[in-house]
């Protein structure tokens, strides 16, 4: 599969939305009912919280020659608020793509601490970045209970490179 990453915004709420939806709806079997899922993503529209959040944040989406592929957005406070990645682009590498945009952004901005609320998919693939997960919570969306966890990143201190 090939992508592009560009950076976007509110612009581009429809396409977010699409790959939104894809991501819950056909790629968290095995860790969300299909009730749970549909909770998440009620609806195919763009819903009326995600236009102000793309654009309040900084957010990167992966583009094919055919649509939007994944998308990540990160608030100016380093709170990783969006990352989805369609079920079928992750094994292509388009997840960690993203993830590298988030690091770099992380590095020029001098930001040496991050925070997420992530769901099963995304506390597995940032624990083997070094994430932890600090608290399991449960979020309620239209009437449903969804599982996930506060999680934080913590830039790794700098050694001395002195042996003792």
């Amino acid at each position: 599969m090939n992508w592009e990453i560009r950076a976007g915004g509110a612009a581009e709420a429809a396409s977010c939305m699409d790959v939104y939806v894809d991501a819950v709806r056909n790629g968290t079997a095995g860790h969300y009912t299909p009730a749970q899922a549909l909770a998440w993503a009620p609806t195919e529209a763009v819903e009326d919280w995600l236009p102000p959040r793309l654009a309040a944040g900084t957010t990167w989406i992966a583009w094919s020659a055919t649509r939007a592929e994944g998308f990540l957005t990160v608030t100016p406070a380093g709170h990783l608020d969006f990352f989805f990645v369609r079920p079928e682009a992750r094994a292509s590498g388009l997840a960690a793509a993203l993830y590298a945009h988030l690091m770099t952004w992380a590095d020029a901005q001098g930001h040496d601490h991050l925070t997420t609320d992530a769901s099963h998919l995304a506390r597995s693939f940032l624990e083997k970045r070094g994430w932890r997960m600090i608290a399991g919570e449960t979020a309620i969306r239209h009437g449903v209970a969804l599982k996930r966890w506060r999680m934080d990143w913590q830039r790794p201190s700098e050694t001395s490179g002195v042996a003792t």
